[in-house]
């Protein structure tokens, strides 16, 4: 006989699962369990960068996103140390050919590459810049600050935290959930949502459903203290290697700098139709590897990259779906079941305005149509072929 029970039980401690639990319990789901395998904001978040934006042309993640931004200023606002900034975001272009490419996709007020300088307070130099742009709508907070507010304000409303217990199956009985098993015993449950990031497959197709996301391994650095101004804005750095499509992420973290980029060589699809490991911390460094070459090239335009004494590397694996939208909804076949998946790298972003959602879905019916994780019916059944089309929709 089980002893452990609750109404809802939520699988996955990073900020999506976390911004799902607090959205519950304050929409009246009655008893809410949170259970980890790890420690809170561990996998993907704690490799997060922390931009706040909106990069999607659709209606409802950009509700999402202002809706995010505005939940960040709040715990701001209420005194959680979230290392919040609501001061925009500049996107710089080393050369005129990536300018170009620039102004095509990005919105934002041109600005001379003085006033780069002057913006970032001399952090990025103006000799060797084309231009940039400056989206004043963008902000920032440090991911692994915002999942223990998130962690804190959840067991301050009554919800259970179990950390460290990690999630072995979905019971079911009669095509409906019936309880979480977990290495401590089962926890008996009138509905569950995955929420594990790049864990979740793996328990959806337990439950008979293919989720249709591709894995991509990303990797976070953090320098010591570099006496970086706290004012500075997050920073886009595109077009250091000429022709190659790069682009670094860079802000400030306590007067040091937190930064990653893009790449596309090994091991970005590593985890493709792969085993995942049970910490993400070991995945191969050759990611890092890359990013930092593509900073030795930033060196003259932002000089702090060439810092590189005592860096700290987080990997994470951020999931991607093949039109860049969520997956959130029920899991089909099995009554009880629902899945907060496909965060496309900005699960920050969206993260609070996705978990408001579901917890609407789950408690009022609200419809979540456009994020319905079985849109693509039966078009996926690998992650190799969503990720195939996922680099045929990207531009090379």
């Amino acid at each position: 006989m089980m002893a452990d029970r609750c109404d809802i039980a939520v699988i996955g401690g990073g900020v999506m699962g976390l911004a799902l639990a607090v959205h519950l319990l304050e929409a009246g789901a009655g008893d809410v369990w949170l259970m980890e395998r790890d420690g809170i904001g561990e996998g993907t978040t704690a490799a997060g960068g922390g931009f706040l934006g909106d990069w999607t042309p659709y209606e409802q993640e950009s509700a999402a996103a202002d809706y995010g931004r505005a939940f960040y200023a709040r715990l701001h606002e209420e005194g959680d140390g979230i290392g919040y900034r609501a001061d925009g975001m500049v996107y710089v272009a080393a050369d005129e050919a990536t300018w170009q490419e620039l102004t095509a996709w990005q919105a934002g007020r041109p600005v001379p590459p003085a006033e780069v300088e002057r913006l970032t307070g001399g952090t990025i130099r103006a000799d060797g810049l084309h231009g940039g742009l400056l989206d004043t709508v963008g902000g920032q907070v440090h991911a692994p600050k915002v999942a223990a507010a998130l962690a804190r304000r959840f067991r301050a409303a009554g919800g259970r935290l179990e950390t460290r217990r990690p999630v072995t199956a979905i019971s079911t009985t009669k095509g409906r959930v019936r309880a979480v098993e977990t290495a401590t015993g089962a926890v008996a449950c009138g509905a569950v949502v995955v929420a594990a990031g790049v864990w979740s497959g793996a328990l959806t197709r337990d439950l008979g459903f293919f989720l249709p996301v591709a894995p991509q391994v990303t990797s976070r650095v953090t320098t010591e203290p570099l006496d970086i101004p706290g004012t500075l804005p997050l920073i886009f750095l595109a077009g250091l290697v000429p022709g190659d499509g790069t682009l670094l992420w860079v802000r400030e973290h306590e007067g040091g700098l937190l930064w990653g980029g893009t790449y596309s060589t090994f091991p970005r699809d590593v985890l493709i139709d792969a085993d995942v490991p049970d910490r993400l911390d070991e995945l191969p460094i050759d990611g890092v590897l890359e990013i930092l070459r593509i900073a030795g090239a930033g060196e003259s335009v932002m000089p702090a990259l060439a810092r590189r004494s005592r860096l700290r590397i987080k990997h994470g694996a951020p999931c991607y779906t093949p039109d860049s939208r969520a997956l959130i909804g029920p899991v089909p076949g099995v009554e009880g079941a629902y899945v907060l998946a496909g965060d496309n790298e900005a699960g920050i972003t969206y993260g609070p305005g996705y978990g408001k959602a579901l917890a609407d879905h789950i408690t009022h019916g609200t419809p979540l149509d456009h994020w319905r994780p079985d849109r693509f019916g039966d078009r996926f059944t690998t992650q190799g072929q969503v990720a195939a089309a996922l680099h045929a929709a990207t531009p090379s």
